[in-house]
């Protein structure tokens, strides 16, 4: 029995495929607390650079699979937490709510690049604003009335883009 537990712990320990770590959850925290208890936990993982690796050993067997594949391997880990709302109230997804998730981010050290906002849905796209660390952390935020999706994005992302732009063969230099 205990080598079955054992070989659990092993399993999840090198696929990397565990639980949020505290920095996802102390920023998880800071965007809930904007709403109150109206949000309930769907699920959250957080996937590491083992698991992307063996995933990419897959796309690697792929037709078309050289971006995809060397896109991966820049990436060291994802965080993926999803919230449903459980209560209704007046927080929605507009502009009050996007400046506040904007002031708690920033706080964070995050700056925002891409803000959308359309109707009843806001996404915004963070970085950090350290220059040591400008393109090697990205957060994703989408609400919706019904649904918060936080992901966070660890790696070397300005090779990411690159190898996004080389791909559909844009010509620019980074």
């Amino acid at each position: 029995m205990k080598t079955k537990y054992f070989a659990i712990a092993l399993l999840l320990l090198v696929t990397g495929c565990i639980g949020v770590n505290r920095q996802f959850s102390e920023v998880k925290d800071k965007v809930l607390g904007k709403f109150g208890n109206e949000f309930k936990t769907e699920f959250q993982f957080s996937v590491g650079s083992a698991l992307i690796n063996v995933s990419s050993l897959f796309v690697g067997l792929s037709k078309d699979h050289e971006y995809v594949d060397d896109m991966m391997r820049e990436i060291s880990s994802v965080q993926v937490g999803v919230y449903n709302r459980v209560r209704s109230s007046n927080a929605r997804a507009d502009f009050n709510t996007l400046k506040s998730i904007d002031e708690e981010m920033a706080k964070n050290g995050l700056k925002y690049i891409v803000r959308s906002f359309n109707n009843d849905e806001l996404t915004v796209v963070y970085i950090n604003n350290d220059a040591g660390e400008f393109f090697h952390k990205m957060y994703v935020i989408n609400l919706q009335d019904d649904e918060l999706v936080i992901v966070e994005v660890n790696g070397d992302l300005k090779q990411v883009i690159a190898y996004a732009i080389e791909e559909k063969n844009f010509q620019i230099k980074m």
